[in-house]
């Protein structure tokens, strides 16, 4: 792998004023074909997530607390919000060949291989792989590895869409049709406000203007705000991950949530180390979320 560039914890704020700025400017090269994606990883320091910000993080997904009696170790979801100011800095790169904005994520894939405790400074390395075509446009996996003393303790690789945005030409092939999806026995209903991408947005940092409010939604071709995804992948695994860690985890998304709504969940135990979810708009029986859950 190519030594990685040594940056500071970047500052999500400035990356999204910099994301609106670029939204005008093409990434296209002029034969029409993307530029290659960035060989060089990214590496910051960070200095570990605060027991405020953990503790904020309880009160959004409704968790145990970070008190050193219930819970010692931090959720994933919770290093996720550490490495992804690093991973935003790599996708905002001028080399990096898909606009910021209106990035549409797919699905995520961790390995949560050791514990992460509050106060604890990180190291975050992110990189981008497999630039490939998608019927909608151009999809591309962003590697997030958090290490503490050399030693690698979360990797995650996050799949996002560059909608409308195509690596050579537009498939003229039709979308494969959809598989029926029949809602599992639900066993909690979430009732999200208007406000909750902001709620997350202040615990973790991420105001993309898709979450905050109907008018910053529209103007990025959303018909409302949705709730960010990795608010769902947090309510999906509060009170599941063990204190240990070692758990594999998985979220693709099928539809996003829109705000204020309703989100019908269901936690399935397949067999004694695995759980299944789902969750789907409880009016119209339309799937949001699937994921499962591996314990070591």
């Amino acid at each position: 792998m190519t030594e990685p560039r040594r940056i500071p914890l970047p500052e999500l704020g400035r990356l999204y004023r910099k994301a609106v700025l670029d939204a005008v400017k093409s990434k296209l090269s002029t034969t029409g074909s993307l530029k290659a994606l960035p060989k060089q990883p990214v590496l910051a320091d960070h200095p570990g997530i605060t027991q405020e910000q953990a503790e904020a993080y309880r009160q959004l997904v409704h968790g145990e607390a970070f008190d050193g009696v219930h819970r010692t170790s931090l959720p994933s979801v919770l290093v996720h919000i550490a490495g992804f100011p690093v991973q935003m800095a790599l996708m905002s790169q001028r080399n990096f060949p898909l606009p910021l904005l209106g990035m549409v994520h797919l699905s995520n894939q961790v390995h949560h291989r050791k514990p992460v405790t509050a106060g604890q400074p990180l190291q975050i390395l992110a990189r981008a792989e497999n630039l490939t075509a998608h019927r909608r446009g151009t999809q591309v996996d962003i590697v997030v590895e958090v290490s503490a003393e050399g030693e690698v303790l979360y990797t995650s690789t996050s799949v996002y869409l560059g909608r409308g945005t195509y690596l050579f030409e537009k498939p003229a092939a039709a979308p494969a049709p959809r598989e029926e999806f029949l809602p599992p026995a639900k066993t909690a209903l979430w009732t999200l406000g208007a406000d909750a991408g902001r709620e997350y947005a202040a615990v973790s940092g991420d105001y993309n203007p898709i979450h905050l409010t109907g008018i910053t939604a529209k103007a990025l071709g959303q018909k409302r705000a949705i709730v960010h995804g990795m608010y769902s992948a947090a309510r999906m695994l509060e009170g599941r991950e063990p204190e240990t860690a070692g758990h594999r985890w998985s979220i693709e998304f099928s539809a996003p949530v829109t705000l204020p709504g309703k989100v019908a969940f269901a936690a399935e135990q397949i067999d004694e180390k695995t759980q299944r979810f789902s969750g789907w708009n409880p009016r119209k029986a339309r799937p949001h979320f699937t994921g499962e859950l591996t314990l070591p």
